[in-house]
């Protein structure tokens, strides 16, 4: 793998992580716990469409679960088999006299 190709890669690895961090955020699901106590909160029909997205986050998150374990399990199972380089420009195969 180039440098650059690594560069990105780990970049946009650290750009999951904080994403799915800010996801996980417990203090703004707190808030929302507390909203959806008040009275008049919602009708029926916005209750069922609430648990209609928390059950899908949910869903999706388990899936991200399951991803992640496949990512590092297959990370872990890679030998690493360093390629022969190839050849510097500039040599023809001879002994340059």
């Amino acid at each position: 793998m180039q440098q650059h190709d690594l560069t990105h890669l780990e970049t946009s690895i650290k750009g999951l992580c904080d994403s799915l961090a800010g996801v996980a955020d417990r203090k703004s699901f707190d808030e929302f716990l507390t909203i959806i106590h008040k009275p008049g909160f919602t009708t029926i029909a916005e209750v069922a469409l609430l648990r209609g997205v928390v059950d899908s986050m949910h869903e999706q998150a388990k899936t991200l679960v399951g991803l992640k374990q496949i990512l590092l399990s297959g990370a872990s199972k890679v030998e690493l088999n360093p390629q022969p380089l190839p050849p510097k420009a500039g040599r023809a195969g001879g002994s340059g006299d």
